[in-house]
């Protein structure tokens, strides 16, 4: 019997949490196909994947060389996704409440032409204000959302990918969530797009006892700057040429948009933004040089 609904989790090196992960999805008890995308992955994530698959012949192991989650999300969308009633993304390092799943089943059931469902944090310092910022930017999480069916062939129409190496992809879907072609009203929230507070995830949260994490800190504060400064070269762009004019990877979004990435001072946060800077231009750099390379290496030898 063909099961109702599709969960797709990302994975990329989390051993230690895929196995956690997956239980708690299967705690829902939805009919459901559970695809694990497994992205570069260099640790045991896909042994324990296979461990489990004995267990549940509804578990599925996708394993992809690239270590990127836009193009695992890319590869779904365009390769793994079939007709399904709703799609659900989640992260392999999160959990999920144990009604999350079936709360959004709900909330989509009362609302048949929304496009986009997400979850709400349940740990951290700051999950009332999290919350309360998806609601009103009309933003999800990549924790955990949901995506109709009728949405996600609306993406294969247009054949919208998220560009490879995009870091902001929970923005970059909800954007599109709410309106495909019109980005001007990006920030804001509107009908297409749900925040349901009774789906609840949570995530190991930073522990000043761990020194391992103050490392992981600093480069999660980088990530969300590479992510802003992303975001803002995607806007500009949509500016001009709609949604229908993604790059194909952040190379393209840099090379369009190099004039957007300034080093400036940002008070305390300004170590890092510079650090995001350097990165971009960085990669930008390579890019360039690769490219030159091999434009030389087509060239014809010439002997005289």
């Amino acid at each position: 019997m063909k099961n109702k609904y599709s969960v797709v989790v990302f994975a990329h090196n989390i051993s230690g949490k895929i196995g956690c992960c997956i239980k708690h999805i299967f705690a829902n008890t939805i009919d459901a196909d559970v695809y694990i995308i497994a992205n570069g992955c260099s640790d045991a994530t896909e042994q324990v994947v296979k461990e489990l698959q004995s267990n549940h012949n509804n578990l599925h192991l996708v394993s992809l060389p690239i270590a990127d989650k836009a193009n695992a999300w890319n590869h779904y969308i365009y390769n793994v996704a079939t007709t399904k009633a709703l799609h659900f993304f989640i992260d392999g390092d999160i959990t999920i409440e144990k009604d999350a799943l079936s709360n959004i089943i709900k909330t989509v059931e009362g609302n048949p032409e929304v496009n986009i469902i997400g979850g709400v944090p349940i740990v951290g310092r700051d999950k009332e204000g999290w919350s309360q910022r998806m609601k009103f930017y009309g933003r999800v999480s990549g924790g955990l959302y949901a995506l109709q069916d009728h949405f996600i062939k609306n993406i294969k129409k247009h054949s919208i990918k998220m560009p490879i190496g995009f870091i902001g992809d929970d923005f970059l879907v909800s954007g599109l969530a709410k309106n495909m072609l019109d980005f001007s009203r990006f920030n804001l929230a509107n009908s297409k797009l749900i925040i349901d507070e009774l789906a609840g995830f949570s995530f190991q949260q930073v522990s000043y006892l761990r020194m391992s994490d103050y490392f992981m800190y600093f480069k999660r504060l980088i990530r969300y700057r590479i992510r802003d400064y992303q975001l803002l070269m995607l806007n500009n762009l949509f500016v001009k040429y709609k949604a229908t004019k993604i790059p194909m990877s952040v190379y393209e979004l840099y090379d369009n948009s190099n004039d957007s990435v300034n080093y400036y001072w940002r008070g305390r946060m300004t170590i890092f933004d510079w650090i995001a800077v350097f990165t971009i231009r960085n990669q930008l750099f390579k890019k360039r040089k690769t490219a030159e390379l091999e434009e030389v290496t087509k060239q014809p030898t010439k002997f005289r």
